[in-house]
């Protein structure tokens, strides 16, 4: 934590309390190379200040206190990583000391090199159509090759000149294997969040342009995680900045971080819908199980006369339910590009070959070694046309898919493949009529890349040892290098009201504050951020924001309905009332404004005008149940105990609550009919699950409205003594 503070001084442009921080814990290191680099770091910025304070024109200030905080920034870098190498146990380390300690840890050079010989001996095999065994053989050797390099990125801390062209070389080259190409980017990525490095930035910056979509996309992805993340030193670095405004010009580039940050936001509801599926949907499903075996009637169904003719029964009891709305959402989550397959394959991640890390971001690939054992059996052929053209799945669960169906009897498998073979030739045949769309593709690419990343900060065993990017408070567009990248009102747009469709309405807001500040005359926009305040409990601000909303469009119904009840709810009944009437005067028919109304009449003591109120909306109402209980209640409290008593008794005919009990129980108290209102009372406890107190809590509430019909303290009393011993006659 005290390694960090050193960050935030530096933030803050303190750079002396950086400086002395850093000497504390580079003495308890005792690294004497650190120990002269922080003392000639601080030598060069006292040689500044002498300058400074001499009052001595120096033109090359800028560019030495620049340099000074990239060589603040990279010390507290290493001393970190020192203190962390010596002390922590993490997967990361670990894997770190394996390999600063292995004895002959090949360099990137001769890695690639091997790559390319594996690679040449795998295409002369192909042409004399060797056997399977030396194929096989040939595989698995170009995967841990693979790996090894992956490895290799990712437990570096800087990249030599040598190895970032090395990994340029590879990444640019037609004869290396994708797989080994979208890995590096991965590995980068991973790096650069364990450790800041500029050659690694510079490598993903580079091929954020590479001619391959997925190697593109990837780049895309690290770099905005990178850019988040160090958003506080990056402006130390203007080459980066300029590299960035040359991408910003390409459309392409703008349009993949809208797509990226959609993404990660619909992340933030993959655990909800995770619960979803596993605590509504599944357990219904289950239950209209055996209902619908009985509704089937096996032994109809198999007659020559009904054979493909549907029970109409079966939807019946599937909307009865809830069911079907629950499966309508889900699948419109899935249209959206939702991940509800999370679920389904969290328990599919044990398998040995997830114990490589790199094997969480491996593009999925049929000729993988683990599944040549599979190859060229019909039952294979079928599902790999399948899963490698679902854009449902990501590459990790794949492979979980793979893995499993390749545990299975091959009688299982072949099972399987026959269920979906159908629907496989149906994907087939609506592919064919549709046109190639190169911007679905590219939504599909990083929608499954960015699933990988969840899978991984969310599923591996070890994974409370690294920084879940997932729970990162911060968010992309709040990154100062991210927005100047956005800071197109359209683009910003697009982002504030993605978050704010998803319901993440504090996001919303601080983008709508942005979008405000350069369109102050836009009244949607201050609509939707009084909207957004209002569901963050803000209302006097929200109430602010719908004012000036009016004042831009004074004829909105719907803001003046909710600067109405924003009023109500401040307890300001007499505006709202103002606001009420002229939202009758666009709709006056409107049931929900004519009790808003008679609400606002009642809570100004004014019941006869509640009444009027509560009788038009009965009378405009289907069944009229929805004035039963206001009108009830006024009438008790204007003394109409009969009256109110009846519209009580229609009440019960509905759901009747502790409420609706406890108000009837009045009325009879008013009207001294003692042994009917303690009848009532003592439903209205049995309501509240048998609790007196909670009961008490209510009936005090209403004290001063039942002491209003005459009924004295000394009776109240009575009536309370004689619910309790009523009470404790049942219980015994």
């Amino acid at each position: 934590k005290q390694i960090y503070e050193v960050n935030d001084s530096l933030e803050q442009l303190q750079l002396k309390k950086a400086l002395d921080t850093l000497y504390a814990w580079i003495d308890s290191l005792q690294n004497w190379q650190l120990k002269e680099q922080l003392i000639e770091t601080e030598s060069t910025y006292k040689s500044m200040l002498n300058y400074f304070a001499g009052g001595t024109e120096d033109p090359q200030q800028e560019k030495v206190y620049t340099a000074l905080f990239r060589s603040a920034y990279k010390l507290s870098d290493m001393v970190r990583a020192q203190i962390e190498l010596k002390n922590s146990s993490s997967y990361y380390l670990d894997k770190k000391r394996m390999l600063l300690h292995h004895p002959v840890a090949p360099d990137l050079k001769t890695l690639t090199s091997y790559l390319e010989e594996i690679a040449s001996r795998q295409a002369l095999n192909s042409l004399l159509a060797e056997t399977n065994s030396q194929t096989l053989h040939l595989k698995k050797e170009s995967e841990e090759v693979i790996k090894n390099i992956f490895d290799y990125i990712w437990l570096s801390d800087h990249l030599s000149v040598a190895d970032k062209g090395n990994i340029m070389s590879f990444l640019s080259s037609q004869m290396s294997p994708l797989t080994g190409q979208c890995l590096i980017i991965s590995a980068l990525t991973l790096s650069l969040l364990e450790f800041f490095d500029e050659s690694k930035i510079e490598l993903l910056l580079d091929n954020c342009k590479h001619p391959n979509e997925e190697i593109r996309q990837r780049a895309i992805v690290g770099t905005l995680l990178v850019l988040k993340q160090y958003d506080g030193r990056l402006y130390l670095y203007p080459e980066f900045q300029n590299r960035l405004r040359e991408l910003s010009e390409e459309r392409f580039f703008i349009k993949s971080i809208e797509n990226i940050i959609r993404q990660f936001i619909l992340s933030k509801d993959t655990e909800r819908i995770t619960r979803k599926i596993n605590e509504e949907i599944l357990p219904e499903m289950m239950k209209i199980s055996p209902i619908l075996s009985k509704k089937i009637k096996l032994d109809d169904l198999m007659s020559d006369s009904g054979m493909e003719e549907k029970n109409p029964e079966w939807k019946d009891i599937i909307e009865e339910s809830g069911l079907s709305n629950k499966l309508q959402e889900f699948s419109e989550l899935q249209m959206e590009g939702a991940d509800v397959m999370h679920s389904s394959f969290a328990h599919l991640k044990s398998f040995p070959f997830f114990n490589d890390i790199s094997n969480w971001f491996l593009p999925f690939t049929v000729s993988h070694s683990e599944f040549m054992t599979l190859s060229g059996k019909p039952e294979f052929n079928e599902l790999s046309t399948m899963v490698l053209d679902s854009s449902i799945l990501c590459n990790s669960d794949k492979y979980s898919f793979y893995l499993s169906m390749k545990q299975m009897p091959e009688s299982i498998r072949t099972m399987v493949s026959g269920q979906f073979s159908s629907e496989t030739s149906a994907i087939k045949e609506m592919q064919k009529t549709e046109l190639p769309d190169p911007e679905k593709n590219i939504h599909n690419i990083t929608n499954q890349y960015i699933r990988d990343l969840y899978r991984f900060f969310k599923l591996h065993p070890r994974r409370m040892e690294f920084y879940d990017i997932f729970e990162d408070k911060k968010e992309f567009f709040q990154a100062k290098k991210i927005q100047n990248l956005i800071i197109n009102h359209a683009d910003l747009q697009v982002i504030g009201e993605y978050y704010f469709s998803k319901s993440h309405y504090s996001e919303a807001l601080e983008i709508f504050d942005i979008l405000l500040q350069k369109e102050p005359d836009n009244a949607v926009l201050y609509q939707k951020r009084a909207y957004c305040k209002q569901m963050n409990g803000l209302i006097k601000e929200a109430l602010e924001d719908y004012l000036s909303a009016e004042s831009l469009h004074p004829s909105n119904s719907w803001t003046i309905k909710k600067i109405a009840s924003c009023y109500r709810i401040l307890k300001m009944p007499e505006n709202s009332l103002i606001y009420y009437r002229k939202a009758e005067q666009h709709n006056p028919d409107n049931l929900s404004v004519q009790l808003n109304i008679g609400h606002c009449f009642l809570e100004l003591k004014n019941y006869t005008e509640a009444l009027k109120c509560y009788f038009k909306v009965e009378y405009l109402d289907k069944d009229g149940s929805k004035a039963w209980r206001p009108i009830a209640w006024c009438a008790f409290l204007t003394g109409k105990y009969q009256q109110a008593l009846d519209y009580y008794n229609r009440i019960l005919s509905l759901n009747p609550d502790v409420h609706d009990y406890l108000n009837m129980g009045h009325t009879y108290l008013a009207m001294k009919n003692i042994k009917q209102a303690v009848i009532c009372y003592k439903k209205s406890v049995t309501q509240l699950s048998n609790s007196y107190k909670k009961f008490l809590e209510l009936f005090l509430t209403d004290l001063p409205d039942i002491m209003n019909t005459g009924i004295n303290q000394v009776n109240i009393s009575l009536v309370l003594d004689l619910i309790q011993y009523e009470l404790d006659l049942k219980e015994k």
